[in-house]
């Protein structure tokens, strides 16, 4: 029970304190300042409200130029912005990942045809398997066919590389 006292006593002056006297003052450069003690040897006012409540800022006024808005964008419009800027990004953040598995793609079949014309070339017996699964030998005439048609696999996929 003691420390919840002693924790109000402590909240009671802190606020007691915080509510104290403010003074203003313009030094030799111009600058105005606020504090809790009037500054040495110079008069100070004392503003009716401290400087954090007196309040927000005032607007400047509207001309007739702007349609009578004031100058600077609202919150929301901001916001929209924002917002609009971030789809506008992951949008493009999209599209670069799909170019990038485009790519990936074409590379791996580029290689997927080359070693495919790399063993047609360098095999002696090319075979493939039939509908009753059974292994069928490629004549030369076929063989070259299918030479022919990985070379311009290659060609179609592989073309910069």
């Amino acid at each position: 029970m003691y420390p919840q006292v002693l924790f109000f006593a402590l909240l009671v002056v802190t606020t007691a304190v915080s509510g104290g006297e403010v003074y203003k003052w313009v030094d030799e450069k111009g600058v105005t300042h606020f504090s809790e003690l009037p500054p040495p040897g110079q008069q100070a006012a004392k503003p009716r409200q401290p400087p954090a409540a007196q309040g927000p800022p005032q607007a400047a006024p509207a001309s007739a130029a702007d349609g009578g808005r004031p100058a600077g964008k609202t919150w929301q419009e901001k916001e929209t912005e924002f917002r609009q800027r971030q789809i506008e990004r992951d949008a493009a953040a999209r599209k670069q990942e799909e170019q990038d598995a485009a790519a990936k793609r074409l590379q791996r079949d580029c290689l997927l045809a080359r070693k495919s014309l790399e063993n047609l070339q360098n095999v002696n017996a090319v075979a493939r398997y039939d509908d009753r699964g059974e292994r069928v030998y490629l004549d030369d005439r076929q063989r070259a066919a299918l030479i022919q048609q990985r070379r311009q696999e290659i060609d179609a996929r592989c073309a910069g590389r």
